[in-house]
């Protein structure tokens, strides 16, 4: 009996460990953690500083200010507004892409055939938009100081009634290891405001949002947005899809994929959010590998997901086909929509009163910059 004694007491104790063990990487990631041994298995150049929680594998670098809600997170207050340091995450050597990426700087703008030659004004295939959003180039301009707009506009009556979203995509695509950033002021409208990725197979089965936000939660005319949820947040996710029998199925994570940051310490009521409609901000993703993404947001590592199979991983419905995990080849895509899913019809979306159309609804990109290990595009067999 003493020995089966011993014996329990000795289990407790490593059942223990195990769970110190456990905690004390979660806290290391909930205070954004100190810098581990470098990492360069993404093919990056021996100077990959990965954060603890990128090591952790799943979620968000959390503050202190709790959430409620397992799909919201709070990151670390961050004032300093820069680029990612590319050589803190192993990507010091890597290059430019030149035909993913872009200053906008065309002394005619839109119409200038070197901007034609890399963007395609509208969607990656024919498809223009989710009813009542139209794609089209028509909303899309350059302004004199090399910044891209896009801005919404009204057209139709009644049952045609539609809105005029600009969307441009590139003709060239590439598959990882890639890192796209880009210099977003989000625009003072409630409509969806995205910097993408996505394959343009049938049925364009391979998606990553770099950024996903939906506006300010007070708007221009000072009334509170309808469908506060979403606003004064950054969405950061990635989708796979699949036609089954006729139906389109569409995975993405849920846990800490809406992220919020805090203007001050020591305030941690909404009140207190960033509204990124205020400045340029800064929104990068790393596309590591088929199973890892790592997200930043002005220069900071904020969201890593990893893992193929795991809750909210990469791909745990295995919707994929071209091997296991994102790996297809994707085009940069920037766009407006409205997205009525918000609302619960295209109907509510009409009647609220939140922002649709004219100046507040304008979408400013300064750069889009997209690198890998040489610079060039990087080609996948199945694609």
């Amino acid at each position: 009996m003493k020995k089966i004694k011993l014996g329990m007491l000795v289990i407790l104790y490593l059942v223990f460990l195990s769970c110190s063990s456990d905690n004390t990487e979660a806290n290391v990631m909930d205070n954004n953690g100190q810098e581990e041994e470098e990492n360069t298995s993404d093919g990056g150049d021996g100077n990959d500083n990965d954060n603890a929680a990128a090591q952790f594998g799943l979620g968000g670098i959390i503050s202190d200010c709790p959430q409620g809600d397992s799909n919201l997170f709070d990151t670390p207050v961050n004032n300093n507004l820069a680029p990612v340091d590319r050589s803190k995450f192993g990507m010091k050597s890597w290059s430019l892409v030149e035909a993913l990426s872009d200053e906008f700087n065309y002394d005619t703008g839109v119409p200038s055939q070197a901007f034609k030659d890399k963007w395609k004004l509208g969607f990656v295939n024919d498809f223009t938009g989710p009813i009542p959003t139209v794609w089209t180039g028509e909303q899309v301009s350059i302004e004199d100081n090399g910044v891209l707009v896009l801005e919404a506009r009204e057209t139709g009556v009644n049952a045609d009634r539609r809105l005029l979203c600009g969307m441009i995509s590139t003709w060239a695509k590439s598959s990882y290891p890639l890192f796209q950033e880009a210099k977003v002021k989000i625009s003072n409208s409630q409509l969806a405001n995205a910097v993408w990725m996505l394959s343009s197979d049938p049925g364009t089965t391979e998606e990553i949002d770099n950024v996903e936000a939906y506006g300010p939660t007070i708007r221009a005319d000072g009334q509170r947005a309808e469908q506060d949820y979403f606003t004064d947040r950054i969405h950061l996710s990635h989708h796979t899809f699949d036609n089954q029998n006729g139906v389109r199925l569409d995975y993405q994570p849920k846990r800490q994929t809406w992220m919020s940051r805090k203007k001050s310490e020591g305030n941690c009521s909404r009140d207190n959010d960033v509204v990124w409609s205020e400045d340029f901000h800064y929104f990068g993703v790393k596309w590591v590998s088929p199973n890892r993404l790592e997200y930043f947001i002005d220069g900071e590592l904020v969201r890593v997901v990893e893992g193929l199979a795991v809750d909210d991983g990469i791909d745990p419905q295995r919707y994929t086909k071209c091997g296991e995990g994102l790996t297809r080849e994707m085009h940069m895509l920037i766009s407006h929509a409205a997205q009525d899913w918000r609302y619960g019809s295209v109907d509510n979306f009409w009647n609220s009163s939140d922002i649709k159309t004219g100046e507040n609804t304008k979408m400013r990109i300064d750069w889009l910059r997209v690198y890998t290990p040489t610079g060039e595009l990087n080609q996948k067999s199945c694609n």
